[in-house]
């Protein structure tokens, strides 16, 4: 029951009767313990049942603003909207799109050719990965997954959902925006992609302001720095972690020793910035390069700062990631979030994870 009360606190009209089963929906994944929507959701560990939750509420419109956006029971999902008379639309990343022959079968077959509406991201950015869904205007969830069949198999990553005013409008704003400069799939998009003006200050947004509030969460440290990031190389937020471990706080990083898909010059680039940060004091724990559901890939990007302070979102410690990519992410001072996010990553580093 209390389950069900949740449900209808995180997003009003949802039907309570969560478990029936839909048309191509395996509900075999279903964890309904961890669906307290006041906390966090645990990659690949919850499944997708916060998704399926999120879009069976929608009443008008979901936006989203994704990176991949290819996994079938997603989809499923936001064709079951579409024939209810809900708009859907949704910003890809281009460099995805056009490398991934399933996300772009699955979108037209599931999507566009069901009434949804399809943009890839100005190619301004050389990653569009904001991993942002808003739903009605009402809820937002926003965290480091992207919505492909790998994510719920085998990546951890973190999702979370939000009914904050102001931080929904910014990302309303954000969305609008991008939609403007960005375009259907065959049209020239436009030569530029500015960034609105952000009025939520724990709200970040690359490339405009990520690394100056990563840097200012950093040094409020104390005591303890816990760091998940995909990526490194970003030597500004890395001299920031050797610098918290010199000044006396336990700083631990986790990361993938191999990171997927990338070219030589990233993989060389990880390995040099776990070299370097290991050598300064920072506890650095890897995972890979095996990978599984039991010891997932570590996709994650989080932070928790002395335990009282938490970041989230798809923002990773890479120069582009900060620098030149579309990425979100909010710092959250939410007890229940920050307590989860302190003790997932306390049981990745001891039991999923290695010293590197």
């Amino acid at each position: 029951m209390l389950f069900l009360m949740l449900l209808a606190q995180a997003f009003p009209g949802i039907a309570t009767a969560t478990n029936a089963t839909q048309p191509g929906i395996d509900t075999s994944v279903r964890r309904q313990s961890a669906l307290d929507l006041r906390a966090l959701t645990v990659l690949p560990d919850d499944g997708r049942d916060l998704y399926f939750q999120a879009f069976d509420a929608a009443k008008r419109e979901i936006r989203i603003e994704i990176c991949v956006l290819e996994d079938p029971q997603i989809l499923a999902r936001l064709r079951s909207a579409l024939a209810r008379g809900v708009r859907v639309r949704v910003i890809a990343d281009r460099g995805k799109y056009e490398a991934l022959e399933s996300e772009r079968t699955n979108l037209e077959q599931q999507v566009t050719s069901l009434g949804g509406e399809l943009h890839l991201s100005n190619p301004q950015f050389p990653r569009s990965f904001p991993k942002v869904i808003l739903i009605d205007a009402k809820r937002v969830v926003y965290g480091s997954a992207c919505l492909d069949e790998t994510t719920f198999k085998q990546y951890r990553d973190f999702a979370h959902v939000s009914s904050q005013t102001k931080l929904i409008r910014n990302l309303e704003r954000l969305f609008e925006n991008d939609w403007l400069y960005s375009a259907e799939v065959g049209h020239e998009p436009p030569p530029f992609n500015p960034t609105p003006r952000i009025s939520k200050r724990n709200l970040l947004v690359s490339p405009v302001n990520s690394a100056k509030q990563l840097v200012e969460l950093y040094q409020k440290a104390r005591k303890s720095l816990d760091v998940y990031t995909e990526l490194l190389g970003n030597q500004v937020l890395e001299s920031e972690l050797a610098a918290a471990a010199q000044r006396g706080v336990a700083v631990r990083l986790i990361a993938p020793v191999k990171v997927n898909g990338a070219t030589d010059e990233v993989q060389d680039l990880q390995t040099k910035s776990l070299s370097a940060l290991a050598a300064t004091g920072v506890a650095v724990h890897v995972s890979g390069p095996e990978e599984s559901a039991d010891l997932p890939y570590m996709h994650a990007r989080a932070a928790v700062v002395d335990g009282r302070e938490a970041y989230l979102g798809s923002i990773s410690l890479s120069p582009s990631s900060l620098g030149s990519n579309r990425e979100v992410g909010v710092i959250l001072r939410q007890v229940t979030v920050v307590r989860q996010l302190k003790n997932q990553f306390e049981s990745d580093y001891q039991t999923r994870t290695r010293k590197f």
